[in-house]
């Protein structure tokens, strides 16, 4: 009677279990492996992008120069899936827009492959979000 108590009161994961359990934790971690690069990187760009356009005045409409400021800003945060030329300016009543948007392609696993879309707009002459 004494095994059979213990036994009841006894609990935890068993061999089976525990590696069922990593195994789904492996998969994340390595998702997390894959896609952290991409976001870690559009965050640089979303930084880049507010400091060019906080940069600039609200009514610029020399656009290469945005562009170059924008390819500094990415050679300094090491951003690589995209260029200046990748960005547009939007014209607008109020002031001009820097906008940026992107996607990247990741591979998984085989013929698998994560595609991340990637959007950001700020206007020009504001220094709010981001710095």
């Amino acid at each position: 009677m004494n095994v059979v108590a213990s036994k009841r009161k006894q609990s935890g994961i068993t061999l089976v279990g525990f590696i069922i359990v990593m195994v789904v934790a492996g998969f994340f971690a390595y998702m997390g492996m894959i896609l952290g690069p991409a976001y870690s990187e559009y965050y640089g760009v979303v930084k880049a992008v507010n400091f060019v356009a906080g940069e600039a005045t609200p009514n610029t409409t020399d656009f290469e120069s945005l562009r170059k400021g924008l390819d500094r800003q990415f050679n300094v945060g090491y951003v690589e899936s995209v260029t200046g030329k990748d960005a547009k300016l939007i014209r607008d009543k109020t002031g001009n827009i820097l906008s940026m948007t992107y996607e990247v392609r990741k591979p998984f696993l085989y013929n698998i492959d994560f595609v991340v879309k990637f959007s950001h707009a700020q206007p020009l002459g504001s220094k709010t979000a981001g710095d």
